[in-house]
Parts: structure tokens; C-alpha cells; sequence
């Protein structure tokens, strides 16, 4: 689903009562990429996970990590820096 929403746009997705969304602004490139890295994340790293249980929060040091790196490289290749 997205969504205009004021001056973003909102990407989300629910999965099993879980939903993850990226907020944005109109017109940057690369979103759903992003989002479907988010997502497979999610599923590496948290639904794999044999200690998780659905609704807990989401709190795993790979997962952020990893999430991060993500986020910073798409920084990178959409603004340079």
C-alpha cells in the first residue's frame, strides 16, 4: 500500500499483525527496494528467530544492525554521501 500522507508517502505491509512501514518523501527513489530489504530482514532475523514470539517487540541486535547498514547504503546511493 502507499499512501500520500501530508508531505510523505508511506509504504506499508502488514504480516501476520506485524506491519512495517517506511516513511518518505514524494518522489524518493528506491522505496520499494528498501522495503523489500526491510522485509526480508524481518523474515531473516526475526521470524526465524526460535525465541520470537508474534506481537513481542522487536528487539535483536542483528536485526538492527543489519537494518541500519540497509538503510545507510540506500542513504548512500540515493544522495552520494
Amino acid at each position: 500500500i502507499v499512501e500520500p500522507f501530508t508531505a510523505h508517502y508511506v509504504f506499508a505491509l502488514g504480516v501476520a499483525r506485524t506491519k512495517l512501514f517506511v516513511v518518505c518523501e514524494p518522489g524518493t527513489q528506491h522505496m520499494e527496494a528498501l522495503f523489500k530489504v526491510v522485509y526480508e530482514l524481518y523474515t531473516d532475523y526475526v521470524l526465524k528467530n526460535p525465541f520470537y514470539e508474534m506481537e513481542m517487540p522487536i528487539r535483536f541486535g542483528l536485526f538492527d544492525i543489519n537494518l541500519t547498514q540497509a538503510v545507510q547504503k540506500d542513504r548512500v546511493a540515493l544522495l552520494g554521501r
